[in-house]
């Protein structure tokens, strides 16, 4: 009867126990590393700014590639893709603090022009409308009246 597994070749070791753990854990580490910095990254929600559509303690996966291909270093766009459109939600780094991690909505694109008016949203001289907006606060703040000075 012949085997059903060929011999091992002569001179051929089996790898030690700590080895084949410690290569596959490498591998594993450098694929999360290259899936984190140019396809997927996980984001939680830290505040309520975004209720009623993230809740605070949400985890939410951010598709690196919506808006283009980007240098995980220098986060430079290597070959766009498409742009932000008004209504998508978006992961930014914050300006003043390069720590910080911001998840907002689009509401204005280059060239418009934004105003908030007894608290509701303008963008060229319309009003913005969208399911997405909500006024908990029901005190609308009144327009001035006479002369201002």
């Amino acid at each position: 009867m012949t085997p059903k597994y060929p011999a091992a070749r002569p001179g051929s070791q089996k790898k030690p126990f700590w080895r084949e753990y410690g290569e596959a854990l490498f591998i594993a580490l450098i694929m999360a590393l290259v899936i984190r910095a140019f396809l997927v990254q996980a984001f939680s929600i830290p505040s309520g700014s975004m209720q009623p559509t993230l809740l605070i303690g949400d985890y939410l996966l951010v598709n690196k590639f919506s808006y283009g291909i980007r240098n995980p270093l220098t986060n430079k766009v290597w070959i766009p893709i498409s742009n932000p459109q008004r209504g998508d939600v978006v992961v930014f780094i914050f300006p003043q603090d390069p720590s910080k991690d911001y998840i907002k909505r689009v509401v204005g694109l280059p060239g418009d022009r934004i105003q908030i008016i007894n608290k509701k949203v303008m963008i060229n001289g319309k009003d913005l409308k969208t399911s997405q907006a909500v006024h908990d606060d029901p005190q609308v703040i009144p327009t001035p009246q006479g002369p201002t000075g």
